[in-house]
């Protein structure tokens, strides 16, 4: 079980591309009936992809239905911004980061090695690589 925890946008674009592999479907399927969530950040990266076909965006829409989104305050800006100033992070990276932290999440994503360098951020690899 992987428990309740914040998605990052890389594991939604795989599970909506289908991915082969039935033990990354089963983590991501358990954590979405987990009541997690995601960042502001993911539902603009998810949605805001211009290669969209209608269908695409419309089941993209209905995952992001599923779960949670978290808001973009203050205390994360804050915590964005103290990552950004420490080491080289993308913004969209650095906020999805800092809302795990806040929220005291661990974050599930495929881009572990960018965030492992974070202190206190508790990671999951959908494909149980850690």
């Amino acid at each position: 079980m992987t428990g309740s925890c914040l998605i990052d946008t890389n594991v939604l674009i795989d599970f909506l591309s289908q991915s082969p592999d039935e033990a990354f479907n089963e983590r991501v399927l358990a954590a979405l009936s987990d009541q997690s969530a995601v960042s502001i950040v993911t539902t603009i990266e998810l949605l805001g992809w211009r290669r969209h076909t209608a269908q695409s965006r419309s089941s993209a829409a209905n995952l992001l239905a599923c779960l949670q989104e978290l808001p973009l305050t203050r205390r994360e800006a804050e915590v964005a911004i103290g990552l950004r100033s420490q080491s080289p992070i993308r913004l969209g990276d650095a906020i999805i980061a800092a809302t795990a932290l806040t929220t005291g999440l661990p974050l599930m994503t495929r881009n572990t090695e960018d965030f492992r360098r974070i202190d206190g951020l508790r990671l999951i690899d959908p494909f149980g690589n850690t």
